[in-house]
């Protein structure tokens, strides 16, 4: 326990405490700082997508380096989720009772639920501008981002008790889906005068060219091949943690 306690302390110190040999170099001036980040956003559909789900919940996180120019570099990866699928009637059509149900393997109505799942990883370039900003590290920002975009419906049965849509057999319905994605966005950073206070906020829009990945769609009796634009706009708040260094601000040493 007492171990616990100490590593407790160390990873709270390097958050809080900035390196000495960072000091003399973020005084005044911008500087090079790579970073990691957490994020949430919330995502609104568009597009084809819009017709398979509604708006979903973003998680993830990223690497960035700030570069002394203002260029930005980066790579992230989010994990999408979210309970609103459309059109769920149209799911498992095949196996449904004259009452519109499915049942399990021990007779009964099975209780079947549908929810969004998916992953979005792109790299992402950038730029820092420094108006309207307290500190040379600090500002407006816009990102460039591709990458690769997935989505699929995942099935849940409690107990696992319907094997015609569980296991193998999930995949005849899944609508598991994927292709290549671009990301937009803007927002605005800040970089405060210790670890814990550094985060930004923005908007971000992402286009996914994307087709089913499924050999065949039992609902449709046939392989999907259509190809569809899936839009997605989101409000995203990350917090920031640099790897060195704090927003510039002078010091004085007594």
């Amino acid at each position: 326990m007492n171990q616990f306690y100490t590593f407790l302390i160390i990873i709270v110190g390097l958050l809080w405490v900035k390196p000495a040999f960072a000091q003399k170099a973020v005084r005044d001036s911008s500087i090079t700082i790579p970073s990691i980040s957490v994020h949430y956003a919330y995502q609104f559909p568009g597009g084809d997508l819009s017709s398979r789900f509604g708006n979903n919940h973003n998680v993830g996180g990223e690497f960035t380096i700030k570069l002394r120019s203002g260029f930005i570099l980066g790579v992230e990866g989010s994990y999408l989720f979210g309970t609103d699928v459309k059109n769920e009637n149209s799911y498992f059509k095949n196996i449904r009772n004259d009452h519109g149900f499915v049942i399990d393997g021990n007779g009964q109505y099975a209780e079947v639920m549908l929810y969004e799942r998916g992953l979005h990883i792109f790299a992402f370039t950038g730029y820092q501008f420094t108006f309207l900003s307290p500190n040379p590290n600090s500002g407006p920002f816009i990102h460039l981002g591709a990458g690769f975009l997935q989505h699929y419906v995942r099935i849940e049965n409690p107990g696992n008790v319907t094997p015609q849509i569980m296991g193998e057999y999930s995949k005849l319905y899944d609508r598991l889906s994927n292709g290549f994605s671009a990301t937009q966005m803007i927002g605005y950073r800040y970089m405060g005068n210790h670890n814990l206070s550094n985060f930004y906020i923005g908007i971000e829009f992402t286009q996914a060219w994307t087709q089913s990945r499924r050999a065949y769609n039992a609902d449709d009796m046939k392989q999907n091949t259509d190809k569809h634009l899936d839009l997605l706009f989101g409000i995203k708040l990350g917090w920031v943690i640099p790897l060195y260094g704090r927003a510039p601000k002078d010091f004085y040493y007594f």
